[in-house]
């Protein structure tokens, strides 16, 4: 039980790292936060799916994606471990961002979930894995567009 414990608290602070150079835009310290072979998907609801793997093209996919915003952050809401092996694990996170177009000024927030596998490479746990999907946004005063919760 306790080294199931310590795994768990491990995985709440990688998700936590995750989130922190996020924020920060560092996307080369996701680097060791991924295994080397991590995949990455992204559905935005806009019609495109962007896959990648690995950290350096999820890194540049990253500096893409928020490299128009003057102001952007990341938060996690939630997140479950649905199985946890002592090797790998399974589970879900929630999240909320908020980025402010550098040329517009227009401030929009996105709500999120992730669907995340992790592996234990070299004693710490990192993402194997990690689908995205957008649950709702909105720009400036507009409405708020949703998307239904489908799990994988």
């Amino acid at each position: 039980m306790a080294e199931e414990v310590a795994d768990y608290l491990a995985i709440m602070q990688l998700q936590r790292a995750y989130a922190d150079a996020s924020t920060r835009k560092a996307w080369p310290e996701l680097a060791a936060l991924v295994t080397v072979d991590a995949r990455f998907e992204f559905d935005t609801r806009t019609g495109n799916v962007f896959e990648m793997q690995g950290p350096e093209a999820f890194a540049e996919f990253a500096d893409e994606m928020t490299g128009t915003f003057s102001f952007y952050e990341y938060v996690p809401l939630n997140f479950v471990v649905t199985s946890l092996s002592g090797v790998s694990a399974r589970g879900r996170s929630y999240s909320f961002e908020i980025g402010q177009d550098r040329a517009s000024g227009d401030v929009t927030t996105f709500y999120g979930w992730y669907q995340d596998e992790y592996a234990k490479a070299e004693g710490t746990w990192r993402f194997s894995r990690r689908h995205y999907e957008s649950l709702a946004r909105r720009t400036g005063e507009g409405p708020l567009v949703s998307f239904p919760l489908v799990d994988p």
